[in-house]
């Protein structure tokens, strides 16, 4: 039955297929697939999406086939790569197979745009397959988005493997990226800031980097480093920037230097969250979100960052005495406030000092006493939301 879907898939038997998904699990069903598929080809038009998922020592031979076909030629049309697995039971040499006939030059991955990694309890998988996919010879043309699930940190090799896939150009056209190199390690973090810095990521507009935090020793280096690529002129067409895990004051002062170096003059949305901003923290925030340093900022969020009162007062009284951005969206939701933030914020929107103001998302359980959200949502009630989830 395996083969007979794949052949069926391949050869044209269904002509008037355009978009076709297929979820595989990594068991012995895969290597059957994958015979009937390479009896033709999945090519443009056709646009595929191809989902992986599962952990099962006898899928080793299907992702080698897989592997084989895909070097072939014979998935030309695959438009978007998913994994959902843990990958641990498949050898790395298969892995590391599958990674290489993405990059080789017969495969003609020439619609490949998308890779994402979910709900991925490790990557030790992912490390070899990296590795494969930055030793091909060939290049991705229209591949624009590399999502890594923020909550598993890829290693220092896979990061090499990513620095070395963008620094060579094989993927001139990247726009969005999205991984945790939390655990990288010094030299792997100078290679992944490397190429952050090169100009072959000039075409990057969102990046959400899980970057350190207070147990990394080595955090406040890796911070810098990032904070020296975002001050290069290739980053400058970034139009979103999420940082996670940024933990000591001293990290949040270095990182404020690349976000004021005028150089992410086009950044539309800055999130931090998951990290300890505190009031210091909040306060050298302030110093750079004013109109001057990032003019097109239209959002900023704060999530679960540990911004304390005198943070939310930092900033509010920022924006009092300097041009602020023109933010619509303000997002401090997670933050464990209380009144003297609500009073903060009340001067602010009764000021109209963020004139363009849509929204103001603040957390209903922990955050302020029940007079400070009445007072918050009745005076501003099409602004101030509080949300008890997020």
């Amino acid at each position: 039955g395996y083969t007979a879907l794949g052949e069926a898939l391949s050869t044209g038997k269904v002509h008037s297929l355009r978009n076709l998904t297929l979820f595989l699990y990594l068991d012995p069903g895969l290597a059957p697939l994958c015979e009937g598929l390479s009896r033709g080809r999945v090519a443009p038009p056709v646009r595929l999406h191809l989902h992986l998922s599962g952990n099962n020592r006898n899928g080793e031979i299907g992702v080698r086939r897989l592997a084989e076909i895909t070097r072939g030629g014979k998935l030309s049309g695959l438009h978007k790569l998913v994994f959902g697995c843990s990958g641990g039971a498949i050898s790395r040499e298969a892995w590391r197979e599958f990674g290489e006939a993405l990059t080789h030059a017969e495969a003609s991955l020439n619609s490949l745009e998308r890779l994402r990694v979910i709900r991925s309890p490790d990557l030790e998988w992912f490390t070899p397959f990296l590795s494969g996919l930055a030793r091909g010879s060939g290049r991705l043309p229209a591949f624009c988005d590399l999502f890594c699930d923020n909550r598993s940190p890829i290693s220092p090799q896979a990061a090499h493997s990513v620095s070395a896939l963008v620094s060579r150009g094989s993927v001139p056209f990247l726009r969005d990226l999205e991984v945790n190199v939390s655990n990288i390690g010094q030299e792997g973090m100078q290679a992944f800031a490397s190429a952050l810095g090169s100009p072959h990521v000039s075409a990057l507009r969102r990046l959400d980097i899980a970057i350190g935090g207070s147990v990394h020793a080595n955090s406040a280096v890796h911070v810098q480093m990032f904070s020296n690529a975002l001050s290069s002129r290739h980053l400058r067409r970034l139009e979103t920037l999420c940082v996670r895990g940024v933990g000591f004051v001293q990290e949040i002062r270095t990182l404020c230097v690349g976000l004021g170096s005028g150089q992410l003059a086009a950044l539309r949305e800055l999130r931090i969250c998951d990290s300890h901003l505190g009031a210091e923290g909040g306060s050298v925030l302030s110093k750079v979100l004013v109109a001057e340093k990032l003019p097109c900022s239209e959002s900023f969020e704060a999530h679960e960052a540990e911004l304390t009162d005198g943070g939310v007062s930092a900033l509010t009284e920022t924006w009092m005495s300097h041009p602020p951005p023109p933010i619509r969206h303000l997002n401090l939701w997670g933050n464990e406030l209380t009144a003297a933030a609500a009073e903060a914020l009340l001067g602010l929107l009764g000021l109209k000092r963020l004139s363009l103001l849509e929204s103001m998302i603040l957390r209903s359980q922990f955050d302020f006493d029940e007079r400070s959200r009445r007072l918050l949502s009745g005076l501003f009630p099409e602004i101030v939301e509080f949300r008890e989830h997020y």
